[in-house]
């Protein structure tokens, strides 16, 4: 993977209120696009919620080339932030499997209702 172009891109959880493309999202999080693409394949094969997350086209197949929901941005992020403190991809891959729950769309809601009541 290349060095990444902000350091602090996945220091802290990223809550989007709006759907995003993957181009947008790799420059928020400071990552190539590769790379995220690279972090998005590994969500959609071990993540439930986000390959459910995806809309589904006629034929019943995921369309992964729709824009990523805000929880999928969120989720991207934490992947990010896991990849940092483990480095390697099967350290990543363990970390979803052995805490699905650091991933889940409860722990996002959660986070997000959290949010929502700080800044009110």
């Amino acid at each position: 993977m290349r060095a990444r172009k902000n350091q602090h891109g996945t220091k802290h959880d990223l809550f989007l209120d709006f759907p995003t493309s993957k181009t947008y999202l790799s420059e928020l999080l400071g990552v190539s696009r590769s790379t995220l693409y690279l972090w998005s394949e590994l969500a959609f094969w071990r993540i439930s919620n986000f390959r459910d997350a995806y809309p589904k086209k006629s034929d019943g197949s995921y369309d992964v080339t729709s824009p990523l929901s805000p929880y999928q941005s969120w989720c991207l992020a934490r992947i990010g932030r896991v990849i940092t403190q483990v480095v390697t991809l099967e350290r990543v891959k363990t970390a979803i499997k052995t805490n699905p729950n650091y991933f889940s769309k409860y722990t996002y809601k959660t986070a997000l209702r959290n949010l929502n009541k700080i800044g009110a």
